[in-house]
């Protein structure tokens, strides 16, 4: 049955540049300068000498050269071609080869340090606004919970992994660990939109318990009420709120995991995918850390991945709305964030358009 929803554009253009993305973590620059692809833009990120963190076009504007490829020189990054270095301004501060030339500058990106994460704005710097950042605090929210995370770069459109994510509904067929057989015929499925934030909520009372909650919760039950709430704000950034309690009981009662997953595009077919779990039980056990950093990992890597890949393959290059798909009403989040995002992008591109002498 087709549900009573718009399909939303049937193509979009471009991505957008006016938000913040995850761009790395924190502890990811402390050993140095690292490269990586944003929005098919290739940027160097490192810390100048009082230890803030920059962000540069990664591209030498002498010969080109990857300047991610040079080292640190008092806080700034040295081209390992010719030798000239750029502070973190974007201005070139040493030319060992005589006067500096007024062209020598590179691009740089507004970026914010929160929530153990390094976000960067891919506009226009003045336009950074960090009021536009949502709330992931949970993440560095270390004093209460167990924090594992992640990364993994996916050869797969961040559209179609952000569709994966706000239908939840594939976990019984796909993932051993954190699914059940025959969740569908138990789960209750919302979704609502409260200003550009769209929620996926599933709600399955008399759940058996998973692998996953087994490990973290000590109790004789074998079923329980579970929930499995997802907050996706443009343009990619989703909190999944999940957990268990006794039949009936308050949520509070029973143990929660909260993660993010962050989705950066490198290019429109390859993603930066940051994830990061936090626990409000057996805070202090490593070994179940572990394992819950690890089932996380694989039931992407091994289970997802491979299908979004698969699909996007057949889908030879297209927009998901260009081929007419069947939708299904538990599709009806993935789709209203498509809008969403769409309309952001088009209000976007006609502003810049508009700036245009």
């Amino acid at each position: 049955m087709i549900p009573a929803f718009s399909r939303g554009p049937r193509s979009r253009r471009g991505s957008a540049r006016n938000a913040w993305y995850a761009a790395a973590w924190q502890d990811e620059i402390a050993g140095g300068a690292i490269a990586r692809t944003i929005l098919d833009q290739p940027i160097v990120f490192y810390r100048d000498a009082a230890g803030a963190a920059v962000a540069l076009a990664d591209r030498c504007p002498h010969r080109f050269a990857p300047l991610s490829k040079g080292k640190l020189v008092e806080g700034a990054i040295e081209c390992p071609y010719h030798g000239l270095r750029f502070g973190s301004q974007g201005d070139c501060v040493h030319n060992p080869h005589g006067p500096i030339p007024k062209a020598a500058r590179v691009q740089t990106f507004a970026l914010l340090e929160r929530h153990d994460m390094l976000w960067i704005w891919m506009g226009e710097p003045h336009a950074a606004d960090p009021s536009r950042l949502p709330d992931f605090s949970v993440m560095a929210d270390h004093e209460h919970h167990a924090v594992v995370r992640g990364y993994l770069n996916v050869p797969a459109s961040y559209d179609l992994i952000t569709d994966n994510l706000l239908d939840l509904s594939h976990a019984q067929f796909i993932h051993q660990f954190i699914g059940n057989k025959d969740s569908s015929t138990r789960n209750i499925f919302e979704m609502k939109q409260e200003g550009h934030t769209v929620w996926a909520r599933n709600s399955m009372p008399g759940e058996p318990l998973t692998p996953l909650f087994r490990m973290m919760w000590d109790t004789p039950s074998q079923v329980g009420d579970r929930r499995a709430h997802m907050r996706w704000d443009p343009p990619s950034h989703l909190l999944l709120d999940v957990g268990f309690t006794e039949c009936g009981a308050p949520v509070s009662d029973g143990p929660s995991m909260p993660s993010a997953h962050l989705l950066t595009p490198e290019t429109a077919h390859r993603t930066h995918y940051f994830w990061a779990a936090a626990r409000d039980c057996k805070r202090d056990d490593q070994g179940l850390s572990e394992k819950i950093r690890a089932g996380i990992d694989a039931a992407f890597r091994l289970e997802d991945e491979p299908m979004i890949r698969d699909c996007q393959a057949r889908m030879a290059g297209a927009e998901l709305m260009s081929l007419n798909p069947v939708l299904l009403t538990t599709d009806a989040a993935a789709v209203r964030a498509r809008r969403v995002l769409a309309e952001l992008i088009a209000q976007e591109q006609r502003a810049q358009a508009a700036s245009r002498p």
